[in-house]
């Protein structure tokens, strides 16, 4: 099946009947805009208007999804959908499928983006309304920011945008966090994330690689992604503890470990059920 041939061989059809996209639009309860973007080539017909539009148009819907008129075949031949419109068909449905996933992943770009600009304009009013001048908003719009960044490559990426999200990520958390304490006048708010971030960002890609290996086997891997989690627990309350003098508390890490050793427990109960059975 050739797409690109498909909207000039409608539009042509079209005009070869003496019909305005209107009309043809009536016929199939679609818009007129609809048949307009499906001659341009911006959009594909629904593989359910597939056999009313070539009744339409006094085609085949092979001859539709193959862009051009063919010979015409005897009637046994037309009653039997052969191997290549099975696989015409097929093709389509997974070009509409992923035509839907582009536009809804556009869709969605453009909501957040905009909520996020509405957001970052609306405390730019408010705080100069208040103070004169641009003060707490800009704590607000560094942090908008960074969340943007981060949704980006989830919100755009084709392939592998979680590893792209960590990424953005591991870069901007340092940069953010030096900004943040400049513009709280606390300098500590850095020296915190000198410490904790790059151990944060350690866990983040090992529990992604955990996931990925064993996604398959999800009680293991949460297991496992739980002991990176007391890891980091024990080791985030000992800076913290360091830092501001006060007493590591440690209980939330006791809590992590159990729940890793109840998954670990039920992954070797189930199988050995299943060894048994």
């Amino acid at each position: 099946m050739e797409n690109e041939k498909i909207g000039p061989f409608i539009r042509q059809l079209r005009k070869d009947r003496h019909m305005t996209q209107k009309e043809l639009a009536g016929l199939l309860n679609v818009t007129d805009k609809a048949v307009s973007k499906w001659e341009l080539g911006a959009s594909l017909p629904d593989v359910a208007l597939l056999l009313p539009l070539a009744e339409a148009l006094d085609v085949s819907v092979t001859e539709l999804l193959g862009g051009m008129q063919t010979p015409e075949a005897p009637p046994q031949e037309q009653q039997v959908p052969s191997r290549d419109m099975a696989g015409d068909i097929l093709s389509y449905t997974q070009k509409t499928a992923s035509q839907r996933r582009e536009r809804l992943r556009l869709w969605l770009f453009a909501g957040v983006s905009g909520t996020f600009l509405v957001a970052a304009a609306v405390c730019w009013i408010c705080d100069t309304a208040l103070n004169g001048a641009l003060s707490w908003s800009l704590i607000v719009d560094i942090s908008l920011l960074l969340a943007w960044a981060v949704l980006l490559p989830l919100l755009t990426a084709r392939r592998r945008a979680l590893a792209l999200a960590l990424g953005v990520l591991s870069a901007a958390i340092l940069p953010y966090l030096y900004l943040l304490g400049r513009l709280l006048g606390e300098p500590r708010v850095f020296r915190f994330g000198l410490a904790i971030v790059p151990a944060a960002a350690l866990y983040l890609w090992a529990a992604w690689a955990v996931w990925r290996r064993l996604r398959s086997r999800r009680l293991p891997a949460a297991g496992t992604v739980l002991l990176l989690t007391a890891a980091l627990s024990l080791f985030v309350n000992a800076v913290t503890g360091a830092l501001t003098g006060g007493r590591a508390l440690y209980g939330d890490s006791l809590f992590t470990l159990v729940l890793a050793a109840v998954c670990f427990l039920a992954d070797y109960v189930l199988r050995q059920r299943d060894a048994q059975g």
